[in-house]
């Protein structure tokens, strides 16, 4: 038979965004137990589908290395929602345990006003020069290690967005084919200060799930996927207060819920948790 540990951690593994919602419902300090206690792979899809507020009171109680190991595989955009949630003093020491390309993408993103394209886009997807060949462009994809390996896009020296190739074109072409020969043309573009609200109707989501993100002179800084928005404006409309925050994740609750939350809290309740001073 297998041991309530098994247990919840196949849960985690099976429904993240579940566990997360259990997890909220729990004290900070039980819940970060759980978190740390747990492997990686399996905590930070739940961090990730965490309110960031309930998820920054997390990593508040954990130790800045497993704080920042689960902001990593947490990802970007659901890492910069936690940062916000933190102290001036404990996120600069959080972004100096992270890797240098993540911690480029958090400050770039935190430079950005909560509720902008900016703020939630990838700064990571993949992007080509213009002055590659095919054969060097495929070697490159084929090594990529970006966040989102889709159909990348192409820009100058200047960073100015030029277009995209598509994989299938650049699979058919040949090797000393001239990238600039294969550019598609990109004309859905968000600028990065545009606000999210407004943008869930925009006509480039019926071409594609993920849309570049510019800066002025057309500069490429990023992409935004449509969950990645979704999720925005779904946090957006729960923007909890204390008090509702309480009241809409006790709504949830039922038979299932019950018996999911004693089973976890059953383990958080056999690992060893330092409380805090005055910390109930």
């Amino acid at each position: 038979m297998a041991s309530s540990e098994e247990l919840t951690y196949a849960f985690l593994e099976a429904h993240p965004s579940d566990a997360a919602r259990v997890l909220e419902r729990l004290a900070p300090a039980a819940a970060a137990a759980l978190l740390q206690s747990a492997p990686l792979r399996l905590a930070s899809p739940v961090l990730r589908q965490m309110l960031p507020l309930a998820g920054a009171r997390c990593l508040e109680r954990l130790e800045d290395a497993d704080a920042a190991g689960l902001m990593s595989g947490a990802g970007a955009q659901a890492g910069v929602g936690l940062l916000r949630y933190l102290g001036a003093e404990r996120r600069a020491k959080l972004l100096a345990q992270l890797p240098t390309t993540l911690t480029v993408a958090y400050e770039l993103l935190l430079g950005y006003p909560e509720g902008t394209v900016g703020a939630w886009m990838d700064p990571r997807a993949l992007v080509l020069p213009a002055d590659m060949t095919s054969g060097e462009a495929l070697e490159r994809v084929r090594r990529a290690d970006e966040t989102l390996v889709a159909d990348p896009y192409v820009i100058d020296r200047n960073q100015r967005l030029l277009g995209y190739i598509e994989l299938a074109d650049l699979l058919r072409a040949s090797d000393t084919t001239p990238l600039t020969r294969l550019l598609r043309p990109s004309p859905h573009r968000l600028p990065a200060q545009a606000l999210l609200d407004g943008l869930r109707e925009h006509p480039g989501w019926r071409e594609s799930s993920t849309l570049p993100v510019i800066e002025r002179d057309d500069r490429l800084v990023g992409v935004l996927t449509s969950a990645a928005l979704q999720r925005a404006l779904s946090l957006a409309q729960e923007a909890p207060t204390p008090h509702s925050a309480e009241d809409t994740l006790a709504g949830i609750a039922g038979a299932y819920w019950f018996g999911v939350s004693t089973l976890i809290q059953e383990i958080v309740g056999l690992l060893p948790v330092e409380r805090r001073e005055g910390e109930s």
